[in-house]
């Protein structure tokens, strides 16, 4: 018998073969986590599964699914749990826990002979492929792509075995074995809705069960829907250990600035780091950049730290992203994107310009290309500068980029332990054209 461990391992490395036979899918596999992203609409085809406490591995593998930006689950099992509740603070909501189970097959018990008029076809066509999808759709109540014929690779590998079964001439259940060794994992099991609890699923499954024993498999591992867990239980599988389901199925919830460089004409964009510690602390121990910027004065290394950790966080939360802004490889100046509103289109710019380069034109440079920028890479329908009114710099830097004066909110910030007044300046994509 596997440990619990390899037993894992050896279940979500079957998900392989989806990423043969140019299907789209990407799987991958890192520190007992495991993922595949099909590029499909559907949740269900793009999987993260994680038993793994390490949250910085944990935010690091999120990351492919917000970049491709499709609605996806996150299974947590064993240490993994431990990330339930960031799961919940990004916006995921529970379906559940499922078991993962086990049989142990046995060729002197497993036989079994399907009840008359019950027939079973191996897949071995495009046809019947699309057969077994429509099973799984249906009986899952999981709309399939329409732009896409086939979910999965064909042919398939020479380790997957997928069935369906047939009462006369009707197709009503489908499963499918990987064989890795002598081990197999189960998955897509399915009977069509209008002919579930008349016993195909049982059919089906006994007879797949008994074929594999026959031929000289040893153990079956699946993972169940709520549904079906009564099915394996009868049948005879354990379960080894139980795991929460978490689904994104908002995109915009998602959504997250992807573009950590940038380049615009003489200026480079990149994100500030941990080598930057030496010339960052001098640079932001300037009375004049610290006062409008909000950063402590005088600036220290924890300081630094602690502004790494609040920019790392903010790009993992899709809050907004922070860039460094150099020319000739010399840094120049600070510019980011915060309070960033997805769902409705809108994000907000702050800016900052090194004391070498303030009233040399960076900064209307650069805000204005960067506006440009995210308005046709992320669709934005409204960007923001709000700066303190008495800030006349960062004002004009604003005017000259393109944006409108709006108004001022009265008492809005605070800054350093004193609450200040904000003037808001405003630019919509087609003031553009002005």
């Amino acid at each position: 018998m596997h440990d619990l461990e390899t037993i894992r391992d050896l279940f979500y490395r079957s998900y392989d073969y989806l990423a043969e036979n140019g299907s789209g899918f990407r799987v991958g596999h890192e520190a007992n986590c495991h993922w595949s992203i099909s590029g499909l609409e559907n949740p269900y085809s793009n999987r993260l599964a994680i038993y793994n406490a390490d949250p910085e591995l944990f935010e690091r593998l999120l990351e492919p699914f917000y970049e491709a930006n499709l609605p996806h689950y996150v299974k947590l099992g064993g240490p993994g749990l431990e990330h339930a509740s960031s799961l919940i603070a990004k916006g995921y909501t529970n379906d559940g826990a499922s078991p993962t189970m086990i049989y142990t097959l046995d060729p002197a018990r497993d036989q079994h002979t399907l009840r008359a008029g019950l027939t079973v076809t191996l897949v071995n066509s495009r046809e019947e492929l699309k057969l077994a999808q429509e099973i799984l759709s249906d009986g899952f109540k999981r709309p399939r792509d329409a732009d896409r014929d086939y979910d999965d690779p064909f042919p398939e590998s020479h380790t997957s075995f997928r069935y369906l079964l047939f009462d006369g001439d009707q197709p009503v259940s489908t499963t499918q074995f990987i064989r890795t060794g002598k081990f197999l994992s189960c998955f897509a099991t399915a009977t069509l809705s209008e002919h579930q609890k008349k016993g195909y699923g049982n059919e089906l499954m006994r007879w797949a069960l008994a074929k594999h024993a026959s031929e000289g498999d040893e153990t079956v591992v699946l993972q169940s829907s709520d549904p079906g867990q009564s099915l394996y239980t009868a049948i005879g599988f354990q379960v080894l250990e139980y795991f929460q389901n978490w689904q994104m199925n908002s995109k915009e919830r998602m959504r997250r600035f992807t573009h950590s460089t940038l380049k615009f004409g003489e200026f480079d964009l990149r994100p500030l780091c941990k080598e930057d510690s030496e010339w960052a602390v001098s640079t932001f121990n300037d009375e004049a950049f610290a006062q409008w910027m909000g950063f402590p004065f005088p600036y220290e290394q924890k300081d630094f730290e602690a502004t790494l950790q609040r920019m790392s966080r903010f790009k993992l939360d899709g809050s907004g992203i922070n860039w460094v802004v150099e020319r000739d490889g010399t840094p120049v100046a600070m510019i980011a994107c915060h309070h960033t509103e997805w769902k409705f289109k809108r994000t907000e710019i702050g800016y900052g310009a090194f004391a070498a380069s303030r009233g040399t034109g960076v900064i209307p440079t650069v805000l204005r290309q960067l506006v440009e920028f995210l308005f046709e890479e992320y669709g934005f329908e409204r960007i923001e500068v709000r700066t303190d009114v008495k800030n006349l710099s960062s004002r004009r830097a604003a005017e000259k980029a393109g944006f409108s004066l709006e108004g001022e909110l009265r008492r809005n910030f605070l800054n350093l332990g004193e609450v200040t007044d904000d003037a808001i300046f405003s630019i919509i994509k087609s003031d553009l054209s002005r």
